[in-house]
């Protein structure tokens, strides 16, 4: 099985789709058509540079894109 390579400004583009709703792993994995581990990787290295935050809620890791993220002159 071979992982079709995704950039972090996909996952941005696909959490940005969702309109400032938090979004499980899952959903952000089934819109990019990604394994949920690879695209939780991503989602860390995100919220390490604080374009994404997240909250856990009964278990589960909801991701929100932060303000910074949302700004127009954010440098990815």
């Amino acid at each position: 099985m071979s992982v079709e390579p995704r950039t972090n400004d996909e996952v941005l583009t696909a959490l940005a789709e969702c309109e400032g709703t938090a979004v499980s792993t899952a959903r952000v994995s089934a819109a990019l058509d990604a394994p949920k581990p690879y695209v939780t990787v991503h989602l860390q290295q995100l919220a390490l540079k604080g374009l994404v935050g997240f909250n856990t809620h009964k278990g589960t890791r909801r991701w929100r894109l932060t303000e910074a993220a949302e700004s127009p002159e954010s440098e990815h």
